[in-house]
């Protein structure tokens, strides 16, 4: 697995780096930062929860198409024993890891730092 860095420029606001859910939903989904922060925040509205919460965007996942996945877990291994940078997945998905969601897109994690180093615990592709 690959690291690209994220382009910076999209964010709304450029002082505010807590923003990974937003980031990684608007990757995955294809749509802009803008967009995606808007419509997590009227789904949060409704369920009266922050749009990182995880209720409001695996909503917003599902309502899009997504399933979640669970990791495999290794042959004698417990899960979450695979880190990303060693995950050979091809394809598009959010991912969870360590209080943390990022994207993959075609076997590059694209986030604003390298996160591959961290455990893979469950991933969201469309179904």
């Amino acid at each position: 697995m690959e690291y690209k860095k994220w382009n910076e420029t999209q964010r709304l606001c450029r002082t505010f780096k807590d923003d990974c859910v937003v980031r990684s939903v608007s990757i995955v989904c294809e749509e802009s930062y803008e967009i995606t922060f808007e419509n997590l925040m009227h789904i949060g509205l409704e369920m009266g929860a922050y749009p990182s919460h995880d209720k409001v965007w695996q909503k917003y996942l599902s309502d899009k198409g997504f399933v979640k996945n669970k990791m495999p877990r290794p042959v004698g291994k417990p899960r979450g024993t695979i880190k990303l940078r060693d995950w050979n997945f091809r394809g598009i998905a959010a991912v969870r890891n360590s209080r943390h969601l990022t994207a993959v897109v075609n076997g590059q994690c694209i986030d604003t730092w390298d996160c591959r180093y961290r455990p893979v615990n469950s991933y969201w592709t469309r179904g």
